[in-house]
């Protein structure tokens, strides 16, 4: 395997890690702002913050297999 398969590789474990996060930071802010609202719209912004959480534990599981 030469340098640039290596980088390739960094640069989809980056972006993986990345994508990652940006999803449990969007359902970490989507939770806020389930706060400060109440009834039904407060249960749809924690179920799509649980989306998000779901989807960032798929792709974690993905790396592991």
């Amino acid at each position: 395997m030469d340098d640039d398969d290596l980088g390739i590789f960094e640069f989809l474990a980056h972006s993986t890690q990345a994508r990652i996060a940006h999803y449990r930071h969007r359902a970490a802010d989507i939770r806020a702002r389930a706060e400060a609202v109440s009834g039904a719209r407060r249960v749809e912004l924690l179920k799509l913050a649980e989306e998000f959480e779901e989807l960032a534990g798929r792709i974690t599981m993905n790396r592991r297999a």
